[in-house]
């Protein structure tokens, strides 16, 4: 194996690296912001009938400002130019989005659930779930796991219920 064939695998070991930090930190931010969503609807509202374009509406609209302002700022950076890893960076931040969108609408198509909870106990598992699993990768044990899941979670609520505070829900 030659030198530069060597020092491909690693370069493209953490470029994958990289694209899935971006889809989970995508996926990460629009769980948040759609649990802040879910939280600030009046129950009355919550039929299915809004409960999906809520969730769709959420993603989509972040989705979109993100990608307009990771586009202008990869432009800013890279003078004038869009590098192809800013490309797959937010073409990963996408499948992210898209992929919380889908598990958040499965409460809603199920029969006799309970959407809205449905929607706000799997938006928060996901998150407890990525937590947890960020624990575990750095070596934590059960236990000290489960407890950094339970701190993420909190965390997030916390900043869901900010984002809904000045808007007065």
């Amino acid at each position: 194996m030659t030198d530069a064939a060597a020092g491909e695998v690693p370069r493209r070991h953490e470029q994958r690296v990289e694209l899935r930090k971006e889809a989970f930190t995508m996926a990460l931010y629009v769980a948040i912001c759609l649990l802040a969503a879910m939280t600030a609807l009046p129950a009355s509202v919550a039929a299915h009938a809004r409960v999906v374009p809520l969730i769709w509406g959420v993603t989509v609209g972040l989705a979109v400002a993100h990608w307009f302002a990771f586009r202008v700022s990869a432009r800013l950076v890279g003078a004038g130019w869009v590098r192809v890893h800013d490309v797959r960076a937010a073409g990963a931040q996408l499948v992210g989005a898209t992929a919380v969108a889908l598990l958040a609408t499965v409460p809603v198509v199920l029969p006799g659930s309970a959407e809205l909870e449905g929607v706000e106990l799997l938006l928060a598992a996901f998150i407890a779930l990525v937590g947890y699993a960020v624990a575990r990768g750095g070596g934590a044990t059960r236990v000290r796991g489960m407890l950094y899941a339970t701190s993420v979670l909190v965390v997030a609520v916390a900043i869901a219920e900010l984002k809904n505070r000045p808007a007065g829900h």
